[in-house]
């Protein structure tokens, strides 16, 4: 804003400037929501850490869903683009397929794994429900495009279970095009029980990486199917 526009008087016009002063120093700020443009998913990721961001679209993976691996009450978004998961300490309550409005702060795990960081208040809730159907896809094809978007694979299971009490566990799958690590968290209520080597298993989830490896995330034993 040019403030000097405010500043330019005549003489006689002295006794507004009073009123003018108030006007600048005590005019409210816009929300962040107001004064940020839209933008999608897949060109958020292309901006640098720290940048403020809004994001529309329809959520994959319910809010708290990984809280046991995350440690908080985070959500996953999606557009048309991909996907992006949403750290927020307090649960929002949202459920698959509800639309939402957020504007946060681009950031990243430790590990590097891009997020946005959110609160409450910079969240609105759209209306209607829309859940993108997942994507299937080759185990050995998942890459840096498919990151944070709704995949489904099949395969053989090919490394047993590895437990990592009390964040989740892992095992492998392969359909003959390479191997996919599956990462399932403690709090997505998925049992570890029926992941026995050389069972056909199919799975639903959030393609993510982990060590530079891709992996799948599901989300609820909805996710998995056996005896393909």
């Amino acid at each position: 804003m040019n403030r000097s526009r405010f500043f330019c008087w005549k003489p006689r016009a002295a006794l507004s400037v009073a009123a003018v002063a108030i006007l600048v120093f005590t005019m409210p700020e816009p929300s962040l929501a107001q004064v940020k443009s839209l933008i999608s998913i897949e060109n958020a990721k292309k901006l640098v850490l720290g940048t403020e961001v809004t994001i529309e679209g329809s959520v994959t993976v319910a809010s708290g869903t990984f809280g046991s691996s995350f440690s908080d009450e985070g959500f996953q978004v999606q557009d048309k683009t991909g996907g992006m998961y949403i750290t927020i300490k307090t649960d929002p309550h949202l459920t698959l397929g509800q639309r939402v409005r957020l504007t946060g702060k681009l950031t990243e795990t430790p590990l590097k794994f891009q997020i946005i960081e959110t609160d409450e208040n910079r969240i609105q809730v759209l209306s209607g429900t829309t859940l993108p159907k997942p994507v299937a896809i080759a185990t050995g094809k998942i890459s840096e495009r498919t990151i944070g978007k709704l995949i489904k694979i099949a395969g053989t299971v090919t490394k047993a279970v590895d437990e990592i009490p009390p964040y989740g566990f892992r095992f492998s799958v392969d359909d003959g095009t390479g191997e996919t690590i599956v990462y399932v968290s403690t709090s997505t209520g998925i049992s570890s029980k029926q992941m026995v080597l050389g069972k056909r298993v199919e799975l639903i989830g959030v393609a993510g990486e982990f060590n530079h490896r891709f992996q799948i995330y599901p989300r609820s034993p909805a996710d998995v199917k056996f005896d393909l």
